[in-house]
């Protein structure tokens, strides 16, 4: 079933309540962290469970079709193939991957197919225990331990937030015109944006900023770029222990070997194509004046979240406990890119956001799990 079909055969929140009235946990969210929620609880044993999304299309990773992944395919195969309850459903899913080297990366339309076919199998296998719904969960009241959902549509002893992240704009340069982030990461998309008499302005050098520097600097006829950063290219290290250096915030894949022989060789310098200013150390404003559009990839930030209250009171400044994801213990919780594990970097020692397909599957079930 293509995901536009698996979502309409959902019902509608809005036109078909939940057939019961409490639920043992509520997933708001079904992008990747969202489906590894939901597995792992079935795994656990802990339902039934009401798990709603606006669309069921696997989250922004849908945004993303066109973009080379910085994860290797087997990991998303062992996304797939990890939890019990969708067993049956795993083989069909991994179909995408059968002509990928599994070492490499790939599309993300491989893996957001993968994601929408394990969710529909875990909505057609485990329909008794997982009751799915589209659309948005708007307000959450927490009362003598019970949370209210959407002032009476349902009950839940817990509530799990997977609602995902969306790119930071941070309106650096207000005189640029902006071109969005999810534009400038699609080839397709940015060459309409773009023309070669423009000199674009790239912010960044995280793994997304690369990509957009490549789509650019690769187009037939493409613009002029300058590169704001301030740190020099980092690039992951793969251990024979299976350890990652700078896992999370090294460039990797075709993103890792573009960089490598197109920047930090100087060769799209020397041609007068790429100008990178290291901002630390040298103002900018002068290459500024030659620029006409800008593209920001400084991170993301979390989508908005429903209107939380405890007792009456309003929940502020949403924190989660880094390592279990807890928000209000046993209550709430918060998984994915919007409230992500952190570990330590193996070599270097510092703090990471452990974000990707695979490791939102480890944290679930390594929490989720152990309840």
């Amino acid at each position: 079933m293509k995901a536009a079909t698996f979502t309409k055969a959902l019902p509608a929140l809005a036109e078909v309540p939940f057939d019961i009235r409490h639920v043992q946990n509520l997933v708001v969210g079904a992008g990747p962290a969202g489906y590894a929620v939901v597995s792992s609880l079935l795994d656990a044993g802990s339902q039934p469970i009401a798990w709603v999304d606006p669309e069921f299309r696997s989250g922004r990773l849908a945004s993303y079709l066109d973009v080379p992944s910085n994860t290797k395919v087997k990991l998303f195969e062992k996304f797939a193939t990890t939890p019990s309850c969708v067993s049956k459903g795993a083989k069909t899913a991994v179909e995408g991957f059968k002509n990928e080297d599994p070492e490499k990366g790939c599309q993300l339309a491989a893996a957001q197919s993968m994601v929408v076919k394990l969710s529909e199998s875990l909505h057609q296998h485990h329909a008794d225990q997982v009751k799915a719904r589209r659309g948005l969960i708007s307000s959450l009241a927490l009362n003598n331990g019970i949370w209210d959902i959407n002032q009476g549509l349902l009950t839940a002893d817990r509530v799990f937030l997977v609602t995902g992240s969306h790119p930071r704009d941070d309106q650096l340069y207000p005189g640029l015109t902006n071109v969005p982030l999810d534009d400038a990461l699609i080839p397709s998309k940015l060459s309409g944006q773009v023309t070669p008499d423009d000199t674009v302005c790239v912010v960044g050098s995280s793994h997304s900023a690369i990509l957009v520097l490549m789509n650019l600097l690769e187009m037939k006829n493409g613009p002029r770029v300058v590169n704001l950063h301030r740190s020099s290219l980092k690039y992951a290290k793969f251990r024979d222990d299976g350890t990652i250096i700078l896992d999370n915030t090294g460039l990797k894949g075709s993103a890792a070997d573009w960089a490598r022989e197109k920047v930090d060789s100087g060769q799209l310098e020397r041609m007068g194509k790429l100008c990178r200013i290291d901002t630390t150390k040298h103002d900018p404003a002068e290459a500024l004046k030659t620029c006409t559009k800008l593209v920001t990839a400084v991170g993301f930030e979390r989508n908005a979240l429903p209107n939380i209250t405890v007792a009456g009171k309003q929940l502020q400044d949403i924190q989660h406990d880094k390592h279990t994801g807890t928000i209000i213990p046993d209550k709430l919780f918060g998984f994915g890119i919007a409230f992500p594990e952190e570990v330590t970097d193996a070599e270097f020692g510092h703090k990471e956001a452990n974000v990707g397909l695979w490791k939102f599957m480890r944290f679930a079930r390594r929490v989720l799990q152990s309840q």
